[in-house]
């Protein structure tokens, strides 16, 4: 008997742990483990740990369709699952588990707790690699070590993934009902009770996730529009792609059949690579999930005032683009990321408060939360990670929304006090006009803020 254990692969296609758990031959039965509080622990998102149970409903039924019968199990911690998973390998005589490996810090300890204690009760334990394009650790230089520039990274990158491509895998087909699985009895199978009101923006399965992925790659024109937030210029996948709705492999592979080899050399995919290097950054430097700098000397005294970052986390600045991103990312859980390179740049560089904050608030919201994309968004955007924009690259917010939401569409949208203001007046409204809208005036001087900034950075170099 096998058991098929998922984590965050939420789908059946370009699943190799399901792929080889029904290649087999033998009964296979799925688990998926739900933690409660792993996720408050991590900081993240209700509403994402309400999608992802939704998908996991989703997938059950699937799944059942397959032939394969499922269990699941809610269990607090990941410090819970090596004595349970031990439990229902006894109860059920599975022979062999199959799991797509995970990567972070957690994870890991976690994934080798659960090894030591299969291997000493003789159950073979099956990984294999899922999530991301390449594994990390297969980018490196000459000398085996880390690339700390983002270009040469995926100059290699591309080299390789064009050598060694493969097409992702299928959904597996099921000859007849020999594979079905049982489930233990002390386990109740029943859909988990999901509160999720997001489906109109966020639908829900593996089916919806790939259309719109289709959607996204058969229509757009990414390289023209992704920089403006009025536009649906990106392709708004990345909730799948956190949990493992979608793969990475299955995007290279919709951009491939689209846009020929040339799709390695695509913006978007770029985007993904940036993925797989935050990931494999976070792979090669544990320090990262436990709040450190990438940078060993990063300047680590940042300003101290609540007022101003309780302004930016409920969008009240005064700065309209800043104020729309952040009512943007608290009602939808999602951010253009455009945005989130301006409010992030707002909050490290010209507030001058700690990067910290601004990445714990966004992964207490978004819906793609993503501990390394999250960490090194946001490393980057406050001069203190790997590759990232120089302490003197400061974005002006005001110039950033006439550059890129002209007319104030996007700003209309999420800030309404400004819906009827002129479109020459709403990215920096005057002070009469914010009085008669009860829009707040600025909540710094960006000039001297600015100056502050560069002359603080000056003061406390960074290696």
């Amino acid at each position: 008997m096998n058991l098929i254990w998922f984590r965050n692969d939420l789908r059946l296609a370009d699943n190799p742990a399901l792929f080889h758990a029904l290649a087999s031959g033998n009964k296979t039965t799925a688990l998926f483990i739900v933690h409660s509080e792993q996720h408050q622990i991590h900081g993240e998102a209700p509403a994402k740990f309400e999608f992802l149970k939704a998908h996991v409903n989703n997938l059950i039924e699937r799944l059942n369709k397959l032939g394969v019968n499922s269990v699941v199990k809610q269990l607090p911690l990941f410090a819970d699952v090596p004595d349970y998973l031990l439990q229902v390998a006894q109860q059920l005589s599975i022979q062999s588990i199959y799991i797509n490996r995970s990567y972070w810090f957690n994870e890991q300890q976690r994934d080798q707790q659960v090894k030591n204690i299969l291997h000493t009760n003789k159950i073979q334990l099956h990984s294999y690699h899922s999530n991301y394009l390449l594994p990390p650790g297969t980018i490196r230089k000459a000398d085996d070590t880390m690339y700390h520039v983002f270009t040469p990274y995926k100059n290699k990158f591309i080299q390789v993934m064009m050598a060694s491509y493969e097409l992702p895998l299928a959904v597996p087909h099921v000859e007849s009902t020999t594979q079905l699985g049982g489930e233990p009895k002390s386990d109740v199978k029943e859909p988990l009770n999901v509160d999720f009101d997001g489906q109109d923006m966020w639908p829900i399965g593996e089916v919806a996730a790939a259309a719109r992925l289709k959607s996204f790659v058969n229509d757009n024109d990414y390289q023209e529009e992704r920089d403006f937030p009025a536009i649906d210029g990106t392709s708004s996948i990345s909730p799948y792609l956190a949990i493992g709705v979608i793969s990475a492999k299955q995007c290279l592979a919709y951009m491939l059949k689209a846009q020929g080899e040339g799709a390695f050399y695509s913006t978007w995919v770029s985007e993904l690579i940036w993925r797989d290097f935050y990931n494999d950054l976070l792979f090669e430097y544990p320090k990262l999930a436990k709040h450190q700098t990438f940078k060993t000397h990063a300047v680590d005294h940042w300003h101290h005032n609540p007022e101003l970052f309780d302004q930016w986390q409920k969008g009240q600045t005064g700065f309209p683009i800043v104020d729309a991103g952040m009512r943007q990312l608290l009602r939808e859980g999602w951010m253009h990321n455009r945005v989130r390179m301006v409010v992030a740049s707002f909050l490290s560089k010209l507030c001058l408060i700690d990067w910290r904050l601004g990445e714990a608030h966004f992964m207490a919201h978004l819906l793609d939360g993503d501990l390394a994309s999250n960490n090194g968004g946001w490393q980057w955007s406050s001069a203190t990670g790997c590759d990232a924009a120089p302490y003197f690259r400061i974005f002006n917010p005001t110039t950033q929304s006439k550059k890129f939401d002209q007319e104030g569409t996007y700003i209309r949208k999420y800030v309404v006090e400004l819906a009827n203001v002129d479109s020459k007046e709403i990215h920096d409204p005057k002070l009469e006009t914010r009085k008669a809208c009860d829009y707040p005036e600025p909540a710094i001087d960006y000039k001297l803020a600015r100056a502050e900034a560069l002359s603080w950075y000056k003061d406390n170099p960074m290696g």
